[in-house]
């Protein structure tokens, strides 16, 4: 298999396990549940924008991956976020879709603003019983990432 070959087959992976987790279930913001939320919603904070750095830990039982460079590339030019975000969901779960979709844009654009840096995909079981599932996106370094 040649390297165009091995390059296309990660891009087409990253892409299938994106697609098998936005079919799957409602997406969350990262590392927070897609549960609804009971709270009452506070003012915004002001965002601090992502920045490249190291991967993050995944606890056992979850499912971590690091996509290459060109996969990471490859994602950014489709507009994932934007699929997510558009992805039909019942009005519990819509702004937590919403928000997951600001989340992936942010990190997907700090990778690809930094010279060599990749995507990092942590897909978490539920916190609860009943529950549907956490998922994380965060750029990751170029020492870091995948050749």
């Amino acid at each position: 298999m040649g390297r165009t070959d091995r390059v296309t087959s990660r891009a087409g992976r990253v892409g299938i396990v994106v697609g098998a987790v936005a079919a799957a279930t409602v997406l969350a913001a990262p590392i927070a549940s897609a549960e609804p939320s009971s709270q009452p919603s506070q003012p915004s904070q002001p965002s601090q924008t992502p920045e490249a750095s190291i991967p993050m830990p995944v606890r056992e039982g979850a499912l971590g991956y690091l996509a290459t460079r060109s996969s990471t590339l490859w994602l950014a030019d489709r507009g994932v976020d934007q699929v997510i975000a558009n992805l039909p969901a019942p009005p519990a779960y819509s702004s937590a879709n919403r928000q997951m979709a600001k989340t992936l844009k942010q990190e997907l654009d700090a990778a690809v603003d930094t010279p060599g840096a990749c995507l990092q995909i942590i897909v978490d079981g539920p916190g609860q019983a009943g529950g549907v599932f956490n998922y994380g996106f965060f750029a990751v370094e170029k020492q870091y990432c995948p050749k």
